[in-house]
């Protein structure tokens, strides 16, 4: 598990930010372990948390007296907290609902609410030739969302500076307060190191892993800021809001310009020793007439000379409408991608192959899609030894987006559930 330190004030202690999604903790060394030490401040926090997670799960909104039965604390200690947590704009009274009809003998007791845009996270989706940006609540929910196409061989200072000016449009055009903004993250093509602080290696990014793009977008924003791996990210957005909400076991293929993997065991995102989990794009591919590693383009050899100069669009087009050529390029693509990958999937074994890319999003090719998924999971049944589901991934083009917004809003949930009012406009996760 990856962490930080807060930037907070001098008055108050640093505390670790977490990246609950990112790497594993290290562990203590064998007879170093420390005891627990448990102050009166943490035992608030504790309490605090507490009754923040009873008024989030509560349905209908809680009252006071409702809190401290489900908290087991006394009343003066709930609303001793209740408004604490009121203060910090993490809930509110809910507006009271009168049954039509009806008149209440008295003043109706107060219900309390959990407040979504208390605070907001920013994730952020950085290609070769876009970049885009979401602003989205503590829900999950996106607030804006912001595009930039850039050219593909745009320097990595100004992609750095494409990225802080989608996140300010975001911001802006939500209308939302940006020291509300508690936690950034990015996602990019490329080798990510294990801290999720540094782009280690970007070969079709010209200057990126130079850029240090987590200062840069720090330094605008004031909050903690993690950089993460498109294909891991995308694996995360599957199993939040996709198709893989159900496997715990799950590889994630990003048919981007060059593959990527993100991998899910054990219900956790597996990135490797050095972060490189999942790197299938340098698997020398069966079949391949190239001098590079990787999946060639969506047009094997065996197409006539006709169709090797129509686009991949086109071919996916065609193979919707039944054209032999492109029906055939599909099938090839499909098969060598899954001969390619099937020692990873012998090695890890998963429940689930989701395939996530944004060439089938128009309704009518999803003939062509399911030529693609049938033609994987086919091939792949004569070279494995248990078979996986194999999908189309639900979430498209937003998979990466998505999973950025899910990463950056872990950290936030990691401290609503630990110590909740540490989170203000001035100070949350580590705000100078």
């Amino acid at each position: 598990m990856a962490t930080f330190r807060d930037r907070s004030p001098a008055t108050a202690p640093a505390a670790p930010v977490l990246w609950p999604l990112g790497s594993p903790r290290e562990p203590n060394s064998p007879g170093r372990e420390l005891p627990a030490v448990v102050g009166v401040a943490d035992l608030r926090a504790t309490n605090a948390a507490a009754i923040l997670a009873a008024v989030r799960s509560a349905d209908p909104h809680p009252r006071l007296s409702s809190l401290a039965e489900a908290t087991k604390l006394s009343r003066p200690t709930v609303e001793a907290i209740v408004e604490e947590l009121t203060e910090c704009g993490l809930i509110e009274v809910a507006p009271a609902v009168s049954a039509r009809g009806q008149r209440s003998p008295g003043r109706p007791a107060r219900r309390f609410r959990f407040c979504p845009h208390a605070g907001f996270v920013v994730g952020v989706d950085v290609r070769a030739r876009s970049v885009s940006a979401c602003l989205a609540d503590l829900d999950g929910r996106a607030v804006a969302v912001e595009r930039k196409a850039v050219r593909a061989d745009v320097g990595g200072a100004a992609r750095a500076r494409a990225v802080t000016d989608v996140v300010r449009r975001a911001i802006d055009g939500s209308g939302a307060d940006a020291r509300r903004v508690w936690a950034a993250t990015v996602g990019t093509p490329g080798l990510v190191d294990r801290s999720n602080t540094r782009v280690r290696q970007a070969d079709n990014l010209k200057g990126w892993a130079e850029a240090d793009i987590v200062t840069t977008l720090g330094d605008i924003l004031g909050c903690p800021v993690a950089v993460e791996n498109d294909a891991n990210l995308a694996a995360l957005g599957e199993q939040w809001r996709g198709v893989g909400g159900a496997a715990d076991e799950m590889v994630f293929v990003l048919l981007g310009e060059r593959l990527g993997a993100g991998v899910i065991t054990g219900g956790r995102l597996l990135r490797g020793h050095r972060g490189a989990a999942g790197e299938i794009g340098f698997i020398r591919f069966p079949g391949s007439t190239s001098s590079q590693p990787g999946l060639e383009p969506l047009v094997p050899d065996a197409v006539a000379a006709e169709a090797a100069r129509r686009t991949g669009a086109d071919i996916i087009r065609g193979a919707a409408e039944g054209d032999a050529g492109a029906v055939a390029a599909i099938t090839s693509y499909g098969r060598r991608l899954a001969a390619g990958i099937a020692p990873v999937l012998l090695a890890l074994d998963p429940a689930l192959v989701v395939l996530g890319t944004s060439f089938f999003a128009l309704p009518g090719l999803a003939p062509a899609a399911e030529l693609l998924v049938t033609a994987a999971e086919e091939e792949a049944a004569s070279l494995l030894v248990d078979l996986p589901q194999w999908r189309l991934s639900a979430l498209g083009d937003e998979a990466v987006i998505t999973g950025a917004v899910r990463f950056a809003l872990s950290s936030v949930e990691e401290i609503l559930r630990t110590r909740p009012t540490s989170l203000s406009v001035r100070g949350a996760l580590g705000r100078t």
